[in-house]
């Protein structure tokens, strides 16, 4: 007997679960297609109600972390600024001998306490490590005092150890060993924490901006195609409700997104010039200060100053970097402060002359702004010039950085209570529009 044939079945390939789904959805009744796209319409509309005030909520807190940072930053630097400047005058005061100005001197207590005041107010705020240093500043504040009065005390009873102590308290203040802790370190260690911290919280307001428009248009797309679907299936060609929600999503799309990117440009302008502006003349004047305490200490040291020489002309540069940088916004006081501070670079190279001849007491005249009283300017009164108008410009590109992150922060109040009350409304909408054709079917 002949075997019988056999025939065998081919497995069918799995069908895909969105073919499934789309069979599925196909045989749906269109009342339950109708209330499907109801529910789903309204689970986007409060998403994003939520997720879109969420994101506006996001960008306003980070560009306030912007602000906060920003004035964290230049309270530093007008510390750092006092004590270089208590220095400066300590330093010059030196070179007087005997009893110095009392005016001088209570310009060196004055800055003193109030450099003492800003480290316990700026502490406040400061994070773990930030919060190390500025303790440590402090401390090392305590003993410039002590080593500055040692030096006073010493040279008004005529002893030469006095240039020690004084030389030692303007280590205290700033010096390039990185084993030993000085004050101007400290400060620019938690000043970098800070633009560190203005940096991240501009970049987290840049992305949040994608929480408005990623929930927005995912809804609006949802509304566009419901509402075709809808318009098919009944043959009407507008749905008002929805149609009045696709609006007003639109628009809000519209409107708050320019408000939105209008706030993170207003928030990058107020960075990028403002505060660039305040930061970097707040870095002049303290390198300008810096510079001035080691030009005096190049006198102190009588003929052993040429690291004291090479340390002025390192914070000269500094300054001269900052000026290139820009100043801020005012031209006017820009090109002021860098001509004053050139006419004083001019009477430094007038004094290294003088000493480098020999003639010690005139060097130290025209550093201490003894000239004849016919001269309308000298050495002091140049640098008093610079340094009032940086500090001029410190000051008003500082304020207007501040006024101007808070005019970006405040429309974006609104516009998140704005954002949450349309995503709701939008589902209203949306759940009166379909409902309008379930009723159809009752």
């Amino acid at each position: 007997m002949l075997p019988t044939a056999t025939t065998t079945t081919q497995p069918q390939p799995p069908v895909p679960v969105t073919r499934l789904l789309g069979r599925r959805i196909a045989a749906t009744s269109t009342p339950a297609k109708l209330s499907l796209l109801r529910a789903a319409l309204i689970v986007l509309a409060v998403v994003f109600a939520v997720g879109g005030a969420f994101g506006v909520n996001r960008r306003a807190n980070a560009i306030n972390d912007v602000r906060t940072a920003s004035r964290q930053l230049l309270a530093l630097q007008d510390i750092r600024v006092r004590i270089v400047h208590a220095d400066a005058i300590a330093s010059s005061s030196y070179l007087v001998g005997g009893q110095e100005d009392p005016t001088q001197r209570t310009a060196y207590l004055d800055e003193i306490a109030t450099a003492g005041d800003g480290l316990v107010a700026v502490s406040g705020a400061a994070t773990d490590a930030d919060l190390e240093q500025l303790s440590g500043a402090s401390r090392l504040l305590g003993g410039y005092v002590g080593l500055v009065e040692q030096a006073r005390a010493n040279n008004r009873q005529g002893f030469p150890v006095g240039a020690t102590y004084q030389r030692q308290a303007n280590g205290v203040v700033s010096n390039d060993d990185p084993d030993s802790p000085d004050i101007v370190s400290a400060l620019r260690a938690v000043e970098a924490s800070q633009r560190d911290q203005i940096n991240a919280s501009l970049a987290t307001a840049h992305r949040a901006g994608a929480w408005l428009h990623g929930f927005g248009w995912l809804l609006m797309i949802a509304l566009v195609l419901g509402s075709w679907w809808m318009s098919r299936a009944f043959r009407r060609v507008v749905n008002v409700p929805i149609a009045i929600a696709t609006v007003v999503l639109l628009l809000l799309l519209v409107i708050g997104g320019t408000r939105q990117a209008g706030s993170v440009s207003d928030t990058d302008g107020a960075v990028g010039t403002q505060l660039a502006g305040a930061d970097n003349a707040a870095q002049a004047r303290a390198a300008a200060f810096e510079a001035r305490s080691q030009e005096a200490l190049t006198l102190i040291n009588r003929g052993n100053g040429a690291a004291n020489e090479t340390n002025w002309q390192i914070g000269t540069d500094i300054v001269l970097q900052a000026f290139e940088r820009g100043l801020g916004s005012d031209v006017s006081l820009s090109d002021g402060a860098a001509d004053a501070y050139s006419r004083y670079s001019e009477f430094h190279v007038e004094i290294r002359a003088l000493d480098d001849r020999g003639d010690w007491d005139a060097a130290v005249d025209v550093s201490l702004g003894k000239q004849p009283a016919s001269a309308s300017v000298n050495a002091v009164s140049v640098f008093d010039e610079f340094d009032q108008l940086a500090g001029e410009i410190s000051t008003s590109e500082g304020s207007a950085a501040s006024a101007r992150l808070t005019d970006a922060i405040e429309p974006l109040t609104s516009l998140r209570n704005i954002v949450f009350l349309a995503g709701l409304a939008v589902a209203v909408l949306a759940a009166l529009g379909c409902g309008q054709r379930l009723k159809e079917y009752r």
